[in-house]
């Protein structure tokens, strides 16, 4: 498969965040088939880190659409981002949830102390674990490496629902999902389970641990 080019990433959010379901994230020895995305807007969206951090929009700009937008969530995780921008429907980021663990498997294994395979990449800071992703890659080219997408080989069924792990604009219908894929992190209609299961999480003293 092709590496995606920059011009993929000069479209709209939602849109981008829809076609990168079924492609392939790459990074190193490991790969696999992203099943899960989140859309967030610069403009509008209060979810989105731009609305309330100055060093986002610093980032987003001084650099190109494509660019690798890569924080630590809660002092405990790494959380992948693409720069989409350019595109007529304003600016923003795509999150990657979820991933299909295809190869470097082992290695993921070890880097996640988990070994069951819908365990590895379920979720945004397990994948950045499993695919060895940390600050150091923040601000990389996703068109050229050590982070890479390849493009998908045939469009699948995607789910639109509801975003998840956010306090501000949760109710947008900007979450998609490989239909039925057992990969996801919480599947579609599950949302409200998540949101309690991790505001319960969250009142507990916080260590840290492998996500």
């Amino acid at each position: 498969m092709l590496t995606l080019e920059r011009s993929f990433f000069e479209r709209d959010p939602l849109t981008v965040s829809r076609e990168l379901i079924g492609c392939e994230l790459v990074a190193g020895d490991c790969a696999g088939i992203i099943v899960e995305t989140e859309a967030y807007l610069a403009e509008g969206d209060e979810a989105c880190h731009t609305f309330f951090r100055p060093s986002t929009r610093e980032f987003m700009a001084g650099h190109a659409p494509g660019a690798a937008y890569i924080y630590l969530n809660y002092g405990m995780y790494w959380l992948l981002n693409a720069l989409i921008k350019g595109g007529p429907g304003g600016d923003g980021f795509t999150l990657i949830r979820a991933v299909e663990p295809l190869h470097g498997i082992e290695l993921m294994q070890e880097r996640r102390h988990r070994s069951a395979l819908h365990e590895l990449c379920s979720g945004p800071g397990k994948l950045t674990q499993a695919f060895g992703i940390g600050g150091a890659d923040h601000g990389s080219n996703l068109c050229e490496g050590p982070i890479t997408f390849r493009k998908r080989l045939e469009p699948p069924e995607i789910v639109a629902c509801a975003r998840i792990g956010i306090s501000r604009a949760a109710h947008f219908p900007w979450r998609f999902l490989l239909k039925g894929s057992p990969f996801v992190s919480v599947g579609p209609g599950k949302e409200k389970a998540a949101k309690k299961r991790a505001e319960d999480s969250r009142k507990k003293p916080q260590k840290q641990k492998n996500f």
